[in-house]
């Protein structure tokens, strides 16, 4: 996957609801984040600078740093439009 400049994003920031089996606790209803990536790291291209829309809302910040493979940001729009 590569992340460029203008892609919509979206990432799990927890859950609403968790199933427990045995000792393991495992999330089921994810809830999600939305954003634009703003800038790509050169050094790493798996970090990201994002402009998160709907975290004002749950009072976050609206600028987050995120890396790719730790938080499992999805595309759902690349900045081509596809």
């Amino acid at each position: 996957m590569e992340l460029k400049q203008g892609d919509l994003v979206r990432w799990i920031t927890d859950h609403s609801i968790y199933e427990a089996a045995d000792d393991v606790l495992t999330g089921v209803s994810p809830n999600y984040r939305h954003g634009i990536i703003m800038e790509v790291s050169m050094k790493d291209t798996d970090a990201v600078m994002v402009f998160c829309y709907d975290c004002k809302k749950k009072k976050e910040s609206a600028w987050m740093i995120l890396d790719a493979a730790h938080d499992n940001l999805e595309i759902l729009s690349d900045s081509t439009g596809g």
